[in-house]
């Protein structure tokens, strides 16, 4: 009797602990390895704030930081698990915030939508939806094109390779005044390298390019390119996960510099193919001084 007895008021306990267990105060003191003790559902498992939750190989718990979730699943130490970012938004806001921050990872996911054409052009058509609506999202893509001397160099070229975007500048009346206008003298005499370079050092004058931050998390490297490209395709194919993505990054102005290099021929064709994307990106040109003298002394080497 005594015996049925403690187990019975065992039980009383578990029951009464359980809900207890779950709240935000008191899961946070607790491992996760010994909230799974007393359950054993993943979605029930909690962590502290900032920490995210890692099922590791051997499918055990484990909160981590961002950079260490990474590294753990690049290493085959842990599996990036869809369902758990779903429930916990807070979670997979920060892992997104470390993957777009964290340069070396940048290229690993381009080459992810480079080498799959169908996820290339389904990124490329939300992108350019989402600019239609937002210019701060094309400013993001728009600044480093137009602000970094080589990069301007491709775009112009791209440009000129693309019959709708070169039709529509010639027929516009602005833009060819503009084009044909130097702003001086001295300015139009003067060596173009000469020219970039003394640009380069005066901050730009671009009054819709966003301020960029400097910091990475450069000093990760990734030894399994497959595992990361697996974890991002997994974020990419997931309409929920995928918007969210995508949001960060155009919403992200030191993402999208660093992007551009790689995905800007891409980028720039979607955007030069959509009639209203064009008519923004030349109203917003003849707004960018730097990309404007860059134009004018093309046209004079030319004439």
């Amino acid at each position: 009797m005594k015996k049925f007895l403690a187990i019975f008021l065992s039980l009383i306990l578990v029951i009464s602990i359980t809900p207890m267990l779950f709240s935000d105060s008191f899961a946070e003191s607790v491992s996760p390895r010994h909230q799974w003790k007393i359950v054993s559902d993943i979605d029930e498992l909690t962590c502290n704030n900032g920490l995210i939750l890692l099922q590791k190989f051997d499918s055990t718990p484990a909160c981590v930081s961002p950079e260490t979730y990474l590294k753990l699943v690049d290493r085959g130490y842990g599996m990036f698990d869809s369902s758990i970012m779903k429930n916990r938004p807070a979670m997979l806001n920060n892992l997104m915030k470390e993957m777009i921050s964290t340069h070396s990872l940048i290229h690993h996911w381009h080459d992810m939508m480079l080498d799959n054409p169908s996820v290339l052009n389904h990124t490329m058509s939300n992108w350019v939806s989402q600019m239609k609506t937002n210019h701060d999202f094309l400013a993001n893509v728009m600044a480093p094109m137009t602000s970094e001397p080589k990069l301007r160099e491709q775009m112009i070229q791209q440009m000129k390779e693309h019959p709708n975007m070169e039709n529509i500048l010639k027929q516009n009346p602005k833009w060819m005044e503009s084009v044909h206008h130097m702003p001086s003298d001295m300015d139009q005499k003067m060596n173009p390298n000469m020219h970039q370079e003394m640009k380069s050092q005066i901050p730009s004058s671009c009054s819709w390019c966003p301020d960029y931050d400097s910091h990475h998390s450069d000093d990760m490297r990734f030894s399994n390119p497959d595992n990361m490209m697996t974890l991002m395709h997994k974020l990419w194919i997931d309409p929920k996960l995928n918007q969210n993505m995508h949001d960060l990054m155009l919403e992200n102005p030191t993402h999208m510099s660093s992007m551009t290099e790689q995905m800007m021929i891409p980028v720039l064709e979607h955007m030069m193919d959509d009639p209203q994307i064009r008519q923004h990106m030349m109203d917003m040109m003849l707004e960018h001084s730097d990309f404007m003298n860059s134009i004018r002394h093309q046209n004079s080497e030319h004439n």
